[in-house]
């Protein structure tokens, strides 16, 4: 009996170790910058919606790069997504109340996918969003894509603010057939 128990032991160890390093082959991260400009105003507690330029994905390039394709891909969501400020070098993000961020791609709905709220006053240079978790891979796998961010601040500034979105995704795909 104890023979049977470690045999299954062991073969349950084995099974878990190579699901994790598949898992660990299968999943890569794509990261994309954009930016877009709050401009100075007196006007506060009215959202302001900002679009990005579009991004270019390079999704087949990058998918070749990570041994896969896009008809390979099982799922792309965002991990992480930052906002900094570029200018001014002195700036801070204790103006912003809320804020937003929406993907849109060609022939696609738009959807939210990051967004901060009830922002505190603590001269931050960078605030990290809080994902929403849908499902991105029809916008990823297009050529381009374009963020709108939408604002609401508390207080006015004097001066236009750029600001770097620095976005991180997770891509779960199948590699060479895996």
């Amino acid at each position: 009996m104890n023979k049977y128990f470690y045999v299954l032991a062991l073969l349950l160890i084995t099974i878990t170790t190579s699901c994790d390093e598949l898992d660990r082959l299968t999943v890569f991260e794509l990261g994309y910058e954009s930016e877009f400009t709050i401009a100075s105003s007196t006007i506060i507690d009215v959202p302001i919606s900002i679009e990005t330029p579009p991004v270019p994905t390079n999704s087949e390039s990058e998918f070749e790069n990570n041994n896969t394709s896009s008809s390979l891909i099982e799922s792309i969501q965002l991990k992480r997504l930052n906002l900094i400020i570029e200018n001014p070098t002195d700036g801070n993000f204790n103006f912003l109340r809320e804020v937003r961020l929406f993907i849109d791609a060609e022939g696609l709905e738009e959807q939210e996918i990051a967004f901060a709220e009830n922002i505190e006053n603590q001269d931050l240079k960078v605030i990290e969003l809080e994902t929403t978790g849908v499902e991105l891979k029809d916008f990823l796998k297009e050529d381009s894509f374009t963020l709108r961010a939408s604002t609401t601040t508390d207080e006015t500034i004097n001066e236009n603010h750029d600001i770097k979105v620095d976005c991180v995704f997770r891509v779960d795909a199948n590699i060479l057939g895996l």
